[in-house]
């Protein structure tokens, strides 16, 4: 078995690798997170090297004659329709799109969210946060933002009279809110 991953390791075909991890994955039984302690390296990037077997042969000629990268056919490999993925592949051809850019077309593809706008700045949400606080001293806010979405939490230390009027008091102030 050692031999495998010695084999592995050794490597210098990505293809290789993903056929070889395939094999003990699929006829030895062992688990991914076995592969990617015996490898040295994470279950993603072994779950990531499985999953590139299922592209298109276009897609693989394309990697082999350098017009896209490891990366490219990471993130691309998220995509379950043939058709789908072609028509992605070519868009990368055509427009030579990053790394970046790629994946922000596949979480477009798979999420239907768009990295477009700009995250709230420090001094924005602080601004935020001191009118807030002004209307509700005793409450914490907490803001996390991501490119698919966003969380505002809020935190009320408090009986449950407390935190149950101010609650209210947070959803009838929202509930006025036109424009912010």
């Amino acid at each position: 078995m050692e031999d495998i991953f010695q084999k592995i390791k050794s490597s210098d075909d990505i293809f290789e690798k993903a056929r070889l991890i395939r094999d003990l994955i699929r006829n030895k039984d062992i688990q991914i997170k076995k592969i990617a302690e015996n490898l040295g390296v994470s279950s993603s990037y072994v779950c990531h090297l499985e999953r590139i077997l299922n592209l298109p042969e276009i897609i693989v000629d394309g990697y082999y004659s350098k017009l896209i990268t490891i990366s490219h056919l990471f993130i691309i490999s998220r995509i379950k329709d043939k058709e789908k993925l072609i028509k992605i592949y070519e868009k990368i051809l055509a427009e030579s799109l990053t790394i970046s850019q790629t994946d922000n077309l596949i979480r477009e593809e798979l999420y239907q969210v768009s990295d477009r706008g700009d995250y709230l700045k420090l001094e924005e949400k602080n601004k935020l946060f001191e009118k807030f606080n002004k209307k509700f001293k005793d409450v914490l806010i907490k803001i996390i933002q991501t490119r698919k979405g966003a969380k505002i939490i809020f935190e009320i230390k408090g009986n449950l009279e407390k935190t149950s009027r101010l609650i209210k008091k947070i959803f009838n102030e929202v509930s006025q809110v036109e424009d912010f």
